[in-house]
């Protein structure tokens, strides 16, 4: 029983402490005051901290983003999202080949052994030659679908 009271003060802890950092961190954020000055080339810089002996400006936004950086890296989120997306699809086609593999071996292996059964019922030559034709159908269909289940599961 105590156990559990120590597990029940310890996630109490953790969670005010969480709390404390998180309301911490971000009154430091936006507590934080911002300088622009121009340099000698003529660049407008902003700071936190600048210089001894420049004029400076207090700027209490970061600059703005040019339409161009906005859509470069729109551009770039598209492409990666894209990227995604596609290399997500193939995943999902290949477990799909896989399952689909997987259930077509299991059924070759039961009719197999439907077969092999007939094949030792039969009563007669022609039936059992039948029957031992369709097993040995059976067992080459079994081989390749092994051997396409290992080739797709190999594929990265």
């Amino acid at each position: 029983m105590a156990a559990y009271k120590l597990r029940g003060l310890l996630q109490g802890v953790s969670l005010m402490l969480l709390s404390f950092v998180c309301f911490a961190a971000a009154g430091e954020a936006q507590g934080q005051t911002l300088y622009e000055y121009i340099d000698k080339d003529g660049t407008v810089v902003i700071t936190d901290s600048p210089p001894p002996g420049v004029n400076v400006k207090k700027s209490q936004s970061l600059p703005k983003i040019t339409e161009e950086q906005k859509t470069a890296s729109e551009k770039d989120g598209n492409e990666k999202l894209q990227r995604y997306r596609e290399a997500d699809a193939k995943r999902k086609e290949r477990e799909e080949n896989i399952r689909v593999v997987r259930e077509e071996l299991e059924k070759a292996k039961r009719d197999e052994e439907n077969y092999r059964v007939n094949m030792n019922q039969a009563s007669g030559y022609a039936q059992r030659h039948h029957w031992r034709t369709l097993v040995d159908e059976q067992l080459k269909l079994i081989d390749e679908k092994k051997k396409k289940l290992d080739d797709l599961e190999s594929r990265p």
